[in-house]
């Protein structure tokens, strides 16, 4: 099953698409789970609007596509705990760019992700760099927190090339349990990056546990 659980639409900054483009365009290629994930900080107060807009879209494209109501969340600083009560309906959130040495301290992470009841993930995020920053095994720390893992396919980040081909590293994810997931992070469907979409949607399944399974 082909899924793509990290898009952006005109909700977004830099979102050049409406969320109806982009689901036509998830259907066109043939992928079988959409997400939509605007940025929370572009959405603002917006929240209860942007989330109405993407149940009527699923609602409307039953049958045809399954469309999952997203969340990308920044962490460069934490946003405001309140947010986490806002996203309550949700079926996921993404936290982004925990790996940047301006986001938030995984520990206060950790316990501010305790607040989101919606299944978890973390987006475009190098958790072997993480794990070797706190000391970690961040497989581990993965489980325990109940986060899935997003393969990003935009080529924006080198820890998506290095996967590809590094054995060593797909040995231990394929161990490790972890639940992965897969995102284009489309701002665009003019740059839409399908084969790397369809590349990375087989090696989570070689890998094992691929979400939406």
């Amino acid at each position: 099953m082909l899924i793509d659980l990290h898009n952006h639409t005109t909700y977004s900054y830099d979102g050049s698409n409406t969320p109806e483009e982009v689901v036509e365009n998830a259907i066109a290629h043939g992928v079988e789970t959409v997400g939509i994930t605007d940025h929370q900080f572009s959405i603002g107060d917006r929240i209860s609007e942007y989330y109405s807009h993407l149940c009527r879209i699923r609602r409307q494209y039953a049958g045809r596509i399954k469309v999952l109501v997203g969340l990308e969340i920044g962490t460069r600083p934490e946003p405001r705990d309140l947010l986490a009560d806002a996203a309550y309906d949700f079926d996921y959130v993404l936290f982004e760019c925990l790996d940047d040495k301006r986001a938030m301290d995984w520990y206060e992470f950790l316990e501010w992700r305790r607040l989101f009841s919606c299944p978890a993930g973390l987006a475009h995020t190098d958790i072997f760099a993480l794990g070797e920053r706190y000391g970690l095994d961040m497989f581990a720390e993965l489980r325990r927190a109940e986060l899935f893992w997003e393969i990003n396919t935009s080529g924006n980040y080198p820890y998506y090339y290095d996967l590809l081909t590094n054995t060593d590293k797909q040995n231990m994810v394929s161990r490790s349990g972890i639940t992965i997931s897969v995102g284009s992070d489309t701002h665009w469907i003019g740059e839409y990056r399908f084969a790397q979409l369809k590349r990375a949607n087989e090696l989570a399944v070689r890998l094992g546990n691929p979400i939406m399974k």
